[in-house]
């Protein structure tokens, strides 16, 4: 028995965002980040294209968070006092891409 295609073409494309700028491009940053460009759903690689890969971005607090859940006081208590700290945290241990 023969699957049918269930493809789907979506008309438009999401809208591509870069953050940062190279020393070239007149910033400061090492590198660019660039989001967006998909003209199919997320992971359907099959049905589009995804120019860029998905990034992860974290939230870093300047106040002690007052009741977040038991897992993940576990991973930030030690940190959430000093914003710094707990932006390293995220790029250093949990490889964020952006803060």
């Amino acid at each position: 028995m023969e699957m049918p295609d269930v493809k789907q073409k979506w008309p438009n494309s999401i809208n591509e965002v870069t953050i940062g700028a190279t020393k070239e491009e007149g910033g400061t940053r090492s590198h660019i980040i660039t989001i967006g460009g998909a003209n199919t759903l997320p992971f359907l690689y099959l049905e589009g294209s995804i120019p860029h890969p998905p990034v992860i971005a974290m939230e870093v607090w300047d106040v002690t968070p007052p009741d977040w859940p038991e897992e993940l006081r576990k991973h930030f208590s030690e940190v959430w006092d000093d914003p710094g700290k707990w932006a390293k945290k995220c790029v250093d241990e949990f490889e964020a891409d952006l803060i």
